[in-house]
């Protein structure tokens, strides 16, 4: 099926939401076939045996580092979870601990070399890959699929709250 040919409702055709979903379902897999795009084997062969939730902690680490607290919360578990991706994170060489000599109960967690190159080479590898699908796109259809993405990954609760006035405008 060729769904580039206008084979499902129009955009401004009043639509049952019915439909809207289906044609939603009938383009999900195809979709995401075309999203997946292979690791080149230099990034492939650097990973080794780092998961995809170790890599998305990795990009939360600052180069800097963060406190542990700091790193539940920007990957989204527990203090115990983070505490055991930590761990693994240092075995294998991505990360590193460190205490607060102010307050020896404060534990950092910063990136190691290692784990700045590997962060590194997956964040190129994504933006080429993105920048591929963008070729299939004009400028306006960019425009649109990035309000569309905007929109969704807005936190619910702001979707409903009416848009704020900038700062020094007379309404």
């Amino acid at each position: 099926m060729n769904f580039q040919s206008g084979d499902g409702p129009a955009i401004g055709d009043a639509v049952p939401p019915e439909e809207l979903v289906e044609r939603v379902l009938q383009l999900q897999p195809v979709l995401q076939q075309t999203l997946r795009v292979p690791l080149p084997d230099e990034v492939s062969s650097r990973l080794g045996t780092v998961t995809p939730h170790q890599l998305e902690a990795l990009g939360r680490l600052p180069p800097e580092g963060i406190t542990m607290r700091e790193f539940a919360e920007a990957v989204g578990i527990s203090g115990a979870a983070a505490t055991a991706l930590a761990n693994r994170m240092i075995r294998q060489g991505l990360a590193k601990r460190r205490y607060d000599p102010s307050d020896r109960r404060t534990v950092w967690l910063a990136p190691t070399r290692k784990g700045l190159d590997t962060a590194g080479a997956v964040q190129e590898w994504r933006r080429r890959s993105v920048a591929k699908i963008f070729e299939r796109l004009d400028a306006a259809q960019v425009t649109a699929f990035l309000e569309v993405l905007s929109a969704l990954a807005m936190p619910h609760h702001l979707q409903d709250a009416p848009a704020m006035e900038p700062p020094g405008s007379l309404h």
